[in-house]
Order: C-alpha cells, then structure tokens, then sequence
C-alpha cells in the first residue's frame, strides 16, 4: 500500500512537469484574462468590529433559599459596558460550599446540608454570585383535613378542631405565616413559599375559610371575621391596611354567617342575609352604588335578603349573591359576560342586577375567574362569562353574556368555578368529580393536558364530600379523610412538598 501511494505522487509530478507548449499558452492567457478583469488576487475580507467583552454578571435570585436535598435553577445574565445584555458566552459555576450546596455546570444549586454556602457564575473573568440559604426538610406533622379552600395560587384548609393551615405562594402574607425563606419557580417568580402545609398563627378556631387572589379570610364560632395576606386595596377589611402575615379581625362590630374572597375584594352574609363587601370597587364589585374602594365593610345596595354569596374576578372582580327564592343578582365587572344581563361591557355595575332568564339556583359560584355558574335545585348546571377554553361546559369556547346548560346530563351537588384563563368543577352525589374548561397545567385532573369544553372525569375513582378551584389548579376532600390536589404547583399550591404540577389528583403531604 505505501509503494502504491508514492506511485500516486510521483505520477502526479510528472504529469505536473509535462505541461508545455499549447498547454502553457492556454495557462497564460486564462492568467491574463483573469487580470484583465481584477482578478490578479483576492479582495481583502470584510472587516467587523469584534464583539463587546464582558463588563458584568449578575446572577439571580441573588438570595435563594433551597430545602435539604432539592434543587433551584439560577441564572447568569452577562452584560457588555453599556449595559447590552451578551448571549452566547461560557460561564462556568462554582459553589464556595460544596457541603452546604453543589451547583452544576448549567446553574443548577441542589441543598446537601442546612447551612449558607456563596455560589459565583464566571465568564471572561467577571463573576457574580448568588448566597444560597439551604434549610432542613420541612417536618410534616399528619394531620386530618375537615374541608379545603383554594385561593389564587394558594390553599388553606381546616382540621376537625378548626386549626387553619395554608401552604403555596406566600410572599403576601396569605398563608397566616411569616414571608417563608423558601421560594418557588412560579409564573413571574420565583416567589416565597410553602410546598406543604403550615399552621396559621394566632391559635383560631374557624368554622369557614375562604381563598382570594392574594388573601385569605375565615369565619369563628361567633361569626367574627379576620383576614390576612394582602391589604393593599382593603380586602382584610382592616381599616387602611398593608399586608399582614396574621389574622386580623375586620373591622366591623358585625357578625357573619358566611364569608368569600375574590381576587382583591370579600364580601360576606349576616345571618339575617344582608351582603357587606369591602376592598377593590373599581368595576362596583362591592355593590354599594358607587366605585370607591373600601377599607371595612359597606352594605350592599338594594334592600335584598340573601342566603348565600359568591365574590370573583381573576384581577378586577365581580360578585353574585342568591335571594331566599333563588334568585341570581350580580354586580362589578363584566367584561365577559359574567354578570350574566345579556351584554359585555367594561363599565363599571355598581348594584345588583338580576341574571336574566327564569331561573332559580340552589347553589351559585364566581370563583377567581370571570365566569360565573349557578347549580339549579335538580342538581342540573349553568354557566355564563369567559369561555375561551371551555369553562362554560357547553361544548363551545364562545363567551356568554347569559346562562347556558352545562352539557353531559349530570346531576351534581356541587358546583365549582375556577379563575385565571378558567376551568370549572362539579360533584355528583355519589362523590365523582367531574371538570372542564382550562387545562394547561392539568387543573382538570383527568391525566391530560387537554382543554376540555364539557364535562371531563377526574382520574383516580377518588370519591370526594367537596371541591374548590383556584387560579389554576383544583383540591378536594376525599371521602377517606385526605385533601388531593391537581394542577399547576409551581408555587407549592398542591401541597405536595414539589413544585412540579399534578395531572391528577396528588395527595396533601401529612394526609391520613
């Protein structure tokens, strides 16, 4: 083979050196022509300015804090002098605690031990670092839920004694704790958290909790109501309030049978059935008649009795109430129909109005969404407002300005409607639940990631005694005794001690 390949070569010199005569002359006149027209070399290549050297990097959160044995995801942003964010750039990580925190190649820190250990991302010799706080597992007591009430991106539930405990999104106050030093990857996060359930200070006994975007309120034995979590526009009912991380008794000498939170306003029902709201009222979803934010308690407009109310709205809000008869009344806004009047407007409603059509509801539901439902004595369900995804149930994702049935034929005892872009849930009598509308995240718990226009059945064949939805997941008391959760959990909402969603109902750690 090697006498083969200098064979190769020494031909391919020789035929080199045989070009002469005819072949030299066309060589020639090729090499002129060439010159003739700019060819006699190449033009030089275009210069660029080479690219801007790293000035800064900046990694965030600059403070995380990571459970023992968990992991957080940071991020290394890299900037030139002017300020220009530089893509494209190695950055190598380092932790300066290796027994506290490890940190990966791509930024990923996971807890070794509890403890504080500085983690630095590199890149062309500017760094930035990030003070990792690394916090022992949680110790979950077991505890055994009587009933559970979802809020915008947290949950709260009650034991058989009345002892509140939350878990989720808490940098608000929401949970009844001090701002957690865990924080979770939520949407527009990371924000403070708690993935499984914690105590609410102060040492209550409720009878009834309610979850609002932001806020949580719960009823005493004696009808007293208190808040907590987020004051900014009156909704703890506290008089001028920032947030507060403990209940706090609303200001009112008032007693109450019955309590809701909406997204940024509460409203709750005197045992002789008049409505007080407090809070948000820019769209009147406090139904006094005008669109003045309140800190404390005004009666609702109108002169109704009512047994039951029901305040919503994914960021603005609306409320419905029910009358002694059954009869529908809502107010606030109705950008999607979910006043129910047969019109979509941004104008503000600042009384009650009724829902139009003959019907009379048992039950009533706006939930922290824009889409209302009502559930008939007969158990049959209607819906109207926001349908873009199904929360309606009537097999369309057009929107509503008045009630339409629910399709499938179900006979519920129970209706639930959810918030955010919307999804709705239902119960049988036989304790199935059943779900529908939104489900990006799994919110309606049948395994899937499908939207569902109509009536969809969890997974699981758990039997539940009740349901509650919040922005963008869904909770229920099994019949055993345990609360479940499904849905997005990407600030600890399902209490299942992750931040991962659940496609199907997951149960509460510290659950029977």
């Amino acid at each position: 083979m090697r006498t083969a390949r200098v064979s190769r070569r020494q031909s391919g010199a020789r035929q080199g050196r045989a070009l002469t005569g005819p072949a030299v002359a066309v060589l020639a006149s090729a090499v002129a022509t060439l010159s003739a027209c700019g060819g006699g070399g190449e033009a030089p290549p275009p210069t660029t300015a080479p690219p801007p050297p790293v000035a800064s990097v900046t990694v965030s959160p600059a403070g995380p804090s990571v459970v023992v044995g968990q992991s957080q995801q940071l991020t290394a942003t890299l900037r030139d002098q002017s300020g220009n964010a530089l893509a494209g750039r190695s950055v190598v990580w380092e932790s300066g605690g290796e027994l506290v925190a490890t940190v990966s190649t791509t930024g990923m820190v996971t807890g070794v031990a509890a403890g504080s250990a500085t983690v630095t991302a590199t890149s062309e010799g500017k760094t930035g670092n990030a003070t990792v706080s690394v916090i022992p597992a949680p110790v979950i007591s077991t505890v055994t839920f009587a009933s559970v009430a979802a809020g915008g991106a947290h949950t709260c539930a009650l034991s058989a004694s009345g002892a509140a405990y939350c878990w989720g999104r808490g940098e608000s106050g929401q949970l009844g704790v001090p701002v957690p030093t865990r924080t979770c990857p939520t949407d527009g996060g990371p924000f403070p958290c708690s993935p499984v359930p914690v105590p609410v200070q102060g040492g209550l006994a409720f009878t009834q909790l309610a979850g609002g975007g932001a806020h949580t309120c719960g009823l005493t034995s004696d009808g007293t109501a208190y808040c907590w979590g987020s004051g900014e526009s009156g909704q703890l009912g506290a008089g001028p309030s920032a947030s507060r991380e403990a209940p706090v008794a609303v200001a009112t000498g008032l007693r109450f049978a019955s309590i809701d939170a909406g997204a940024q306003h509460t409203c709750a029902l005197t045992s002789e059935g008049t409505a007080y709201c407090w809070g948000r009222n820019d769209r009147g979803q406090l139904g006094d008649g005008t669109t003045t934010a309140r800190s404390g308690p005004v009666a609702v407009t109108g002169g109704h009795t009512f047994r039951s109310i029901a305040a919503g709205g994914f960021s603005i809000g609306h409320t419905c109430a029910l009358t002694t008869g059954g009869d529908p009344y809502c107010w606030g806004d109705n950008e999607r129909g979910q006043l129910g009047n047969g019109q979509s407007d941004v104008t503000a409603h600042p009384e009650p109005a009724r829902v139009i059509g003959a019907f009379t509801f048992a039950a009533l539901t706006a939930g922290l969404g824009r889409h209302t439902c009502g559930l008939t004595g007969t158990g049959a369900a209607y819906c109207w407002g926001d349908n873009g995804f199904g929360a309606l149930g009537n097999g369309s994702p057009a929107a509503s300005p008045v009630p339409v049935g629910v399709r499938g034929g179900l006979v519920l005892t129970q209706l639930i409607a959810g918030g955010f872009i919307g999804h709705t849930c239902g119960l049988t009598a036989a304790g199935t639940a059943h779900c529908w509308g939104d489900n990006e995240v799994g919110q309606v718990g049948d395994g899937s990631t499908v939207d569902r226009l109509e009536p969809s059945a969890v997974a699981g064949g758990l039997s539940f005694s009740s349901l509650d939805a919040g922005f963008r997941h869904s909770c229920g008391r099994a019949t055993n005794g345990a609360v479940y959760c499904w849905g997005s959990g990407g600030a600890g909402q399902l209490g299942i001690n992750s931040t991962n969603p659940a496609l199907s109902p997951t149960k509460v750690v510290g659950q029977p």
